[in-house]
């Protein structure tokens, strides 16, 4: 391999950081779904917001809303990458451990190949496949909601 850097200035360990971000932007989609699951049912003091519901004419009860919700989410299940590419060179590079050790390794300087694939894919391209599926709530979120059912109690009107 020369040591000349590769047309695009990337490294394998860029591609690699780039696809851990897209991983990470789709578990920022699902952690901001339940924070507005929360903002959609509590007012700007923090407090349920709430149904009162006659049971009889002498009964009622105060529902919190949130507890009328089954918050299912999702979550990432597979990631698939499809990508062509050439090792325009090797540079050897020295990190520190967090023990303080010296390492030394291969950073590969990559840029996409040229032509096409067999399948007839632009090479130039990133195929990327992101199954989800269906993702019970977090557990704090789950308590949330378990608390507030606990406490919908009758009462007298």
């Amino acid at each position: 391999m020369t040591e000349e850097k590769s047309k695009t200035g990337q490294t394998l360990s860029d591609i690699a950081k780039g696809i851990q971000y897209t991983v990470n932007a789709a578990q920022d989609v699902v952690e901001k779904f339940y924070i507005k699951l929360l903002d959609r049912y509590f007012d700007e003091d923090q407090n349920p917001i709430s149904m009162s519901i006659n049971i009889s004419d002498e009964t009622s009860i105060n529902v919190p809303l949130i507890t009328l919700v089954t918050p299912t989410g999702m979550e990432l299940e597979e990631l698939d990458v499809d990508m062509s590419l050439r090792v325009d060179g090797i540079d050897t590079k020295k990190e520190i451990t967090k023990a303080g050790d010296e390492i030394k390794r291969a950073s590969f300087n990559i840029s996409f190949a040229s032509g096409g694939d067999k399948s007839g894919r632009d090479s130039n391209m990133i195929d990327l496949k992101m199954k989800f599926k269906k993702g019970d709530a977090p557990e704090g979120i789950q308590r949330i909601i378990e608390s507030f059912a606990n406490n919908v109690i009758p009462k007298d009107r």
